[in-house]
């Protein structure tokens, strides 16, 4: 086999029309082009490219066609025989084998995740087959791609849930750092995962519970901490109390609360905490809710009896739609919506475009369906921010009485 693997011009030019045969492997004609001749400087760049496309020719890699007449001594275009011959003269393997062998080494790190890695491995393994990147990763990067399958296997284990970024990639690959390098196609991957591509990253790592640290989360009702040596917190203060996620095992009940409402914006669940006075138990989510506050509604929604009213006030848009399912297919009871109506976005709200990657939602089974397609197909959509409006009394009918002997209360 001839070395060219210290030529220039010449061999560049052959790694050109490989990469293009790898790019597109069904092409109906072979990949050709012409030589850049202005590229070629002196005489003796010139007799060299010809040396190399001769020798290329000679290993059947490739064809020359030669110029007509006046040009007769100059290559007009060069076409690939055999790409793998060419791949071969090149000394270098062929783009699909490479993928092959990648796919090969990672599939045993796919493996112990959840089936769909095994499908993401074989997308991106067609990728790297002609010669593109996946993800931003190429096939020569197979140590960086490891560590990516690494991370998603340990999160479709339910690894993350719960931990910070650190944490979480300390014990999924032994580096603190591993996580931040791949952040943004992890985001990537499981935002097209979860059905919503291009999700902004703290919806992601809500989805799978990763929190950079837990946050507190504010509240106002009859909830407390209590702790060894006697009351912690008292959700109750005014205006409002925060209890960080640690605290949960220390959480009770006061008494039955006359509802449950969650509100998405921080300046909605203010002024719901200060002007609003109806028993209820009011959790602001701060946006997508985080594993803290899913685990402390978990936990309150056990205590309280099925007839205790739970509702969710959110903005009348795709964002606040996609946080109203997800407490929804997240919580041991669904929410009903609370001030999230079409009638209420027609009357406040401002034009907007369809969104119909809300489909999902609009045909599921969702208290929030009717809205949901409403936003996704409708010809006059409105958005409607929360803070358009102004709070009111939670919605209590059938209010269950607080005087069931069962509940585990603290008095």
């Amino acid at each position: 086999m001839t070395d060219v693997r210290k030529a220039d011009a010449g061999v560049e030019f052959l790694e050109r029309l490989l990469e293009r045969s790898e790019r597109n492997p069904d092409r109906s004609r072979p990949a050709s082009a012409a030589p850049e001749y202005d590229r070629l400087s002196t005489a003796q760049q010139v007799s060299r490219f010809h040396d190399q496309m001769a020798a290329a020719a000679r290993f059947g890699a490739v064809e020359m066609e030669r110029g007509k007449r006046d040009r007769s001594h100059l290559i007009e275009r060069v076409r690939v025989l055999n790409p793998e011959l060419l791949a071969r003269h090149l000394g270098r393997p062929t783009a699909p084998a490479v993928a092959q062998r990648v796919r090969d080494e990672l599939l045993p790190v796919a493996a112990t995740g959840e089936p769909w890695l095994a499908t993401l491995l074989d997308e991106m393994a067609a990728r790297w087959a002609r010669g593109e990147a996946a993800y931003r990763l190429t096939a020569g990067q197979a140590d960086s791609a490891r560590e990516f399958f690494t991370l998603l296997a340990s999160i479709s284990r339910q690894e993350a849930r719960g931990l910070d970024a650190r944490t979480f990639s300390q014990k999924a690959t032994n580096d603190t750092k591993a996580f931040d390098r791949h952040a943004s196609r992890l985001a990537a991957v499981l935002g097209a995962r979860i059905g919503q591509p291009g999700a902004a990253v703290d919806v992601v790592w809500a989805h799978i519970g990763l929190e950079r640290f837990g946050h507190p989360v504010h509240l106002k009702g009859p909830v407390a901490v209590v702790g060894a040596g006697g009351p912690l917190i008292d959700g109750r203060a005014r205006p409002f109390a925060s209890i960080h996620p640690e605290m949960l095992p220390q959480l009770s009940l006061l008494q039955v609360p006359a509802a449950i409402l969650t509100v998405e914006n921080y300046a909605s669940f203010n002024r719901q905490v200060r002007e609003i006075e109806d028993g209820s138990l009011v959790v602001y989510t701060g946006g997508f809710p985080a594993a803290g506050l899913i685990e402390l509604l978990s936990k309150v929604l056990t205590f309280v009896p099925a007839e205790v009213p739970f509702l969710h006030w959110g903005d009348v848009d795709a964002g606040g739609v996609r946080i109203f399912r997800y407490l929804e297919e997240n919580l041991s009871r669904g929410p009903r919506p609370h001030l999230m109506t079409k009638e209420l976005a027609e009357r406040s709200g401002q034009p907007a475009d369809a969104d119909p990657s809300l489909a999902s939602i609009a045909k599921s089974d969702s208290a929030i369906r009717e809205l949901a397609e409403w936003l996704a197909y409708g010809s006059d959509v409105r958005h409607l921010e929360q803070e358009a409006l102004d709070p009111k009394i939670v919605d209590q009918k059938n209010p269950f009485r607080p005087s069931s002997p069962s509940l585990p209360t603290k008095e």
